[in-house]
């Protein structure tokens, strides 16, 4: 009697994940120009959290858009389909912390667009305020990064690893 209960439990938990698992429905928004699938994903709003765009960058075909989401640093892509244009995001918000002791902190991870696309980047928050830019060497040339946004969030695109790259803080007068 005990296993046909328990048989009976195991086989509706597993017709639930068989349904849950099966379904392809696409439920993204499609839309006729980059632009549109852009301004959709940075006006979302949760909660009372508000995004604000930062900048969009091209690279190896992929769009790549970074924006303030309520003071973290979003980075998402844009997919091209059949259907048009869709907002694609895939990391988890990066929400800078410190320890007061440090004028700045960076962080590197891999964004992988749909297509499967891994783009590296490096990002961070200039946390001192007499922080006029970065700059980035160990990818080639010397690169400077802006600060932008309320939160002073900096990244870039980069093709070497994380531990060959090096960023310096420029304050006024340097």
């Amino acid at each position: 009697m005990r296993c046909k209960q328990g048989c009976g439990i195991v086989l509706a938990f597993m017709c639930i994940l068989a349904l849950f698992s099966c379904s392809n429905e696409d439920d993204r928004e499609w839309f006729e120009t980059k632009e549109e699938a852009i301004e959709y994903g940075t006006s979302k709003v949760e909660g009372d959290l508000k995004s604000t765009l930062l900048s969009t960058e091209e690279y190896e075909g992929e769009t790549i858009v970074f924006y303030d989401y309520g003071g973290a640093l979003g980075v998402a892509s844009i997919s091209r389909g059949e259907e048009g244009y869709s907002w694609y995001r895939s990391n988890a918000y990066l929400d800078f912390e410190s320890d007061g002791e440090t004028s700045y902190t960076t962080a590197g991870f891999d964004l992988e667009t749909e297509s499967g696309l891994k783009i590296p980047i490096l990002c961070g928050e200039a946390v001192d305020p007499s922080i006029e830019k970065m700059l980035l060497t160990g990818d080639g040339p010397q690169r400077e990064l802006d600060i932008l946004g309320d939160a002073r969030h900096f990244y870039a695109i980069h093709d070497s690893a994380f531990t060959q790259l090096e960023v310096t803080a420029v304050k006024p007068g340097e």
